[in-house]
């Protein structure tokens, strides 16, 4: 077992503290928790993940890093095993702009128009984005396409689309990218030509 924590050395991020000597303490407030979190943590192996009251300087530090995002915890409140208004979440957004290369076909109320954008940039696939469109902005773009000459298929993206010969760029902001380099839940901002 030695050689195995040698070779793959994990350490345990603790943020908050549930129960201490088989007493739940869910219901404590936040700050009490973490006060009691930093005290027990004697492990080498488990790292107390402080909190920081600077909202602005935090978020920017964890933008630097390409962290996923911040939480924000009303610091009276108990643990909260669900979503809710003592803790919300920030994501870290970030934006690019994309070349149009095709687009899906549309489905359901969507039919008329197109499913999803397929997305380029520098000549490399970016994704799909469907969503953030409005009735308006779903017009315009598929004029676009009805205008524009077809063409082959740049990339195989692992269901069938038309490819489009266009200028059409748009921006779109997505949380992060897998390795290959796709965006992860890209939304449409706006249109940029």
């Amino acid at each position: 077992m030695l050689w195995l924590q040698k070779q793959f050395p994990v350490t345990f991020k603790a943020f908050d503290i549930l129960s201490f000597n088989s007493e739940d303490i869910t219901d404590w407030p936040y700050l009490k928790r973490k006060d009691l979190l930093k005290t027990v943590i004697s492990n080498s192996r488990i790292e107390y993940v402080p909190h920081s009251v600077n909202i602005k300087a935090l978020f920017e530090e964890t933008r630097k890093q390409g962290e996923e995002g911040i939480i924000l915890k009303n610091i009276l409140s108990g643990y909260v095993y669900e979503r809710s208004f003592d803790w919300l979440k920030i994501k870290n957004w970030r934006e690019e702009i994309c070349t149009v290369v095709g687009y899906t076909p549309g489905k359901n109320a969507r039919t008329p128009w197109f499913g999803s954008l397929v997305l380029a940039r520098d000549g490399e696939f970016r994704g799909c984005v469907g969503s953030g469109f409005n009735d308006w902005e779903l017009r315009k773009i598929k004029d676009i396409f009805t205008d524009s000459p077809k063409t082959a298929t740049p990339f195989d993206i692992g269901e069938p689309y038309t490819a489009v010969q266009t200028n059409l760029k748009v921006e779109v902001k997505y949380y992060k990218t897998t390795e290959a380099g796709v965006m992860r839940f890209p939304v449409f901002v706006r249109v940029v030509n």
